[in-house]
């Protein structure tokens, strides 16, 4: 009776262990790679693979391989965190400070960048989580599909939830958002 009693809590317990395991996102398998932002400029690669063509018609990109382009959308996002604001516009690295082998100097803390229907009860729409550097710039990208009229809001651990005044029209490629203009 110990025995299969033991059976099912170990069973219970790789059953639980693998019901938060997976995650549905898009995903290259491929030897090498990676992914690069710097000044709103984003690039992904894997190595081994290679692109014979790319096709476009519109706002619809196809690469022959693998790599696909998955996010169109850039999201610039300029926001001052009181509790490590320096002076000149300038925030404290206190990523960096805390683990400056894993962080670059430039690196404040992670902030959530939320997307919220502009229509009561004004559901998420999706959500990214991204670092805030130190001069207040964050980028974010999301998915193609993201195209309309939406409130931007920003989390942060420490901070008070902070939305846009009124709600963004989500149309470009690339659209810049500034929580510190009054």
């Amino acid at each position: 009776m110990k025995k299969i009693f033991s059976i099912y809590i170990a069973s219970l317990f790789l059953l639980t262990l693998n019901s938060h395991a997976q995650t549905l996102s898009p995903k290259v398998i491929s030897s090498g790679g990676g992914s690069i932002t710097n000044s709103g400029v984003n690039l992904t690669y894997t190595i081994g693979e290679t692109a014979g063509s790319t096709l476009q018609n519109g706002g619809l990109i196809l690469t022959q391989g693998q790599q696909q382009p998955y996010f169109l959308h850039l999201l610039n996002v300029k926001a001052m965190i009181e509790g490590y604001y320096a002076g000149a516009g300038q925030m404290i690295a206190a990523l960096y400070q805390s683990d400056p082998l894993s962080y670059p100097s430039n690196y404040c803390d992670t902030i959530t960048i939320e997307i919220h229907s502009s229509v009561s009860p004004y559901d998420i729409v999706t959500s990214k989580q991204t670092i805030l550097h130190t001069d207040g710039s964050a980028f974010c990208t999301f998915s193609n599909g993201l195209s309309g009229i939406y409130y931007i809001v920003l989390k942060h651990r420490n901070s008070i939830i902070t939305w846009s005044k009124n709600p963004v029209v989500f149309s470009d490629d690339n659209l810049t958002f500034d929580f510190t203009a009054l």
